[in-house]
């Protein structure tokens, strides 16, 4: 896995940036944050999940930590298999 540098905040999060399993596999990127911050409410990602086939949606309670260049998830590879495809 690549180094992801500090923890940060979903508000600093950008498109493109890479998204891992918790056991060090890139999943893909983020496609889009879902937030409503002016309500300070994170609801999770968009990942653009080339070996998962598509775009799938990932829940704030599935993230791990979200750091200055990536984001960690709490699921394995398998598990991030059953990701729900996003529309």
């Amino acid at each position: 896995m690549a180094d992801l540098g500090e923890p940060s905040s979903y508000l600093a999060l950008e498109a493109g940036a890479p998204v891992y399993s918790c056991d060090g596999e890139e999943l893909g990127t983020v496609r889009e944050v879902r937030s409503a911050p002016e309500q300070d409410i994170f609801d999770g990602l968009v990942l653009d999940a080339g070996p998962l086939g598509g775009p799938r949606f990932v829940a704030a309670d599935q993230v791990e930590e979200i750091f200055e260049r990536g984001v960690l998830l709490k699921r394995d590879r398998a598990a991030a298999e059953s990701l729900p495809e996003h529309p």
